[in-house]
């Protein structure tokens, strides 16, 4: 899958991929054209949301920033997105200064032949920019695993201390100034997976060191009843309510003081009669609505947006089970402007959340602040 960045004149450069070896078929293509790209501006509005591409592919010719800028925003990208491959485009060579400040990465391949003058030395050109990886050494975490730790030993260091030193300092600390940050997490349809993704972002978020509390709003189900039944770790508070590892479980009520409050709202909003419960939907701050890429279940996901988009709400789309294929299109059917989509990891383990955590993390970005700096403030 291919993101490009693309002038006008070149939109169409990469559209015989859809057919060639170079590439994993079948190959999704996704292209955005302008004559004036801002990538600071695209780095800081969609850097998250774009990890399920495999390429990105910036035409040079439309980028209008200068040559700092310019880097701080490929850095800025790669940071949030370490596995894509970046490919430059520049027909002709008319952009040096942004071709000089690619050279800070190395040998960098820039596709510069025009395809009308000749096919195959343009095609060339292609196979290096897509067998390229991007490289940014601007720090000691991007040195190669081997030479960090020659070099720690050389300095007299334990490795299995230095181990013990990376893991304290790659874990971010946050402040959390909205209280009671009310999510609602629903299904597109029955057994679409609320109560296990409100669960697993419960144990995200108190992971993270925020207070947190998980509220079963539809208590005829009983599945907080199962889950003790079937799950260690429980402790009884008093009727209804529940302490595990620092997590208050509950049903039908609303906590004290909580930073976060997780609503599993399953099988309680299957048409536009429930109208309390839809009001209390709309009033939530954010709006998790769960389903999976089945070709059959696809149009009650349609339906079920519908009806939220009626009552006002900015929806986070979370799709189990999604092929990497794809992924890319069915961010084209569902994504707008108020809708998000994100793709779950199998979670086996309700109660771990390493699968799904830089998911939560995006959908709650706007509730997290950093309190340590960050290498993405520059650009801000």
């Amino acid at each position: 899958m291919m993101l490009f960045l693309s002038s006008h004149n070149n939109v169409n450069i990469f559209d015989w991929l859809n057919e060639s070896s170079l590439v994993e078929q079948p190959f999704m293509l996704k292209k955005i054209s302008s004559t004036q790209f801002d990538l600071c501006s695209f780095a800081k509005k969609e850097a998250l949301s774009i990890n399920y591409y495999k390429y990105l592919a910036i035409d040079l010719g439309a980028v209008i920033n200068d040559a700092d800028s310019f880097r701080m925003a490929l850095q800025s990208i790669h940071i949030m997105n370490r596995k894509m491959r970046f490919i430059y485009i520049d027909i002709g060579n008319k952009s040096t200064e942004l071709q000089e400040a690619l050279k800070k990465y190395g040998e960098v391949p820039i596709i510069s032949l025009n395809p009308e003058e000749s096919i195959p030395e343009f095609k060339a050109q292609v196979k290096i920019g897509l067998n390229s990886t991007s490289m940014f050494h601007d720090t000691e975490k991007d040195m190669p695993e081997n030479k960090k730790q020659v070099d720690y030993l050389k300095r007299g260091g334990n490795l299995d201390v230095r181990k013990t030193e990376e893991r304290d300092k790659t874990k971010k600390e946050y402040i959390f100034e909205k209280k009671n940050v009310m999510i609602a997490v629903l299904n597109a349809y029955p057994r679409a997976g609320a109560t296990t993704l409100s669960i697993n972002m419960v144990v995200y978020i108190k992971s993270i060191g925020a207070s947190a509390a998980w509220v079963e709003c539809n208590a005829e189900l009983d599945h907080l009843e199962k889950i003790r039944n079937n799950t260690s770790g429980f402790i009884t508070i008093k009727e209804n309510r529940f302490d595990r590892n620092g997590i208050i479980y509950m049903k039908n009520e609303i906590p004290e003081v909580m930073d976060f409050v997780i609503n599993d709202m399953s099988r309680l909003i299957k048409d536009d009669s429930v109208k309390n419960a839809l009001s209390f939907v709309a009033k939530c701050n954010t709006v998790v609505l769960c389903g999976t890429s089945k070709p059959y279940e696809l149009q009650d996901i349609k339906e079920k947006i519908q009806l939220l988009r009626e009552y006002g709400c900015k929806i986070c789309l979370c799709l189990s089970f999604t092929p990497e294929h794809e992924k890319a299109h069915l961010v084209d059917m569902f994504g707008s402007k108020t809708v998000s989509v994100f793709f779950t990891g199998y979670t086996p383990d309700m109660f771990n959340s390493s699968s799904n955590g830089e998911m939560f993390k995006r959908i709650l970005h706007e509730y997290l602040k950093e309190k340590t700096n960050d290498n993405m403030l520059k650009l801000f």
